[in-house]
């Protein structure tokens, strides 16, 4: 131990204690080589990890002209500044209760919930009527039905025919023999209204079955009309009488 804290030799002691510092000096400087090297070597030869962090990334080049964001990054949202904010003003609305907003709403309402009615027409005047009667044909055959087509033209202004007021009565003679009347049975004689307007015209239909009926009864008669000529009158009630000739043959 005297060796080591007082050194023994030809030179001074202070020679041999620099000697030392000297040794422990250089021992040191080699030391904080080695980890220097061997930190450069696990760490990939770079200098800082925020160096070699900014080395390994690619460099991103933006084109104006690009439509996306480059590698799907989010668009920064600029932050609104105070001398960017407009003031927003409250708008008096209707249901503020002023006069002005209550008053224009109410009519508005009332008028769009309320139609409009249409007026009807009135019920058609007979001088203003013009009646026609025709049948598919001038020939039947004996047994067969005949359907015989009363039309009324309106003269005046839109109208409605209403058949229970202006009835239409279909008689068929055969010279003074009176064959078949609408007027026997009102089964037989046409029903219903219809709207005419100004030189429009209406129709209805009859069917006379070729038999002969009696007055007050909607039996036909079995007896078979015989050949020959047969007219048939129609009249709108009150108005003239409108006549259709037509022949029954076997």
């Amino acid at each position: 131990m005297r060796g080591v804290q007082h050194p023994v030799g030809p030179q001074s002691e202070a020679v041999y204690w620099r000697r030392r510092a000297a040794l422990v000096a250089a021992v040191v400087v080699v030391l904080v080589l080695l980890i220097w090297v061997v930190a450069r070597a696990l760490g990939g030869g770079s200098g800082t990890p925020a160096a070699q962090t900014a080395a390994s990334q690619p460099s991103i080049s933006i084109n104006p002209s690009w439509t996306d964001t480059v590698w799907d990054e989010p668009t920064p949202t600029p932050t609104p500044t105070p001398s960017s904010t407009t003031p927003v003003t409250a708008t008096p609305t209707a249901a503020s209760g002023s006069p002005s907003g209550s008053a224009s709403a109410g009519p508005s309402a009332s008028a769009s919930a309320t139609p409009t009615p249409t007026p009807s027409a009135a019920a058609c005047q007979l001088a203003r009527l013009r009646s026609t009667v025709q049948a598919p044909s001038r020939v039947a055959t004996r047994g067969s039905t005949v359907t015989f087509t009363v039309t009324v033209t309106n003269q005046g202004a839109a109208c409605v025919w209403n058949l229970k007021t202006l009835p239409v009565e279909v008689t068929v003679d055969s010279g003074s023999d009176r064959i078949w009347s609408t007027g026997d049975c009102a089964a037989w004689a046409p029903k219903g209204s219809h709207e005419v307007a100004p030189g429009k015209s209406a129709s209805v239909t009859v069917k006379w079955p070729t038999k002969r009926s009696a007055s007050g009864s909607c039996s036909l008669s079995k007896e078979q009309l015989g050949t020959g000529t047969y007219v048939a009158s129609a009249q709108v009630k009150g108005g003239a009488t409108r006549q259709y000739v037509m022949q029954l043959t076997d």
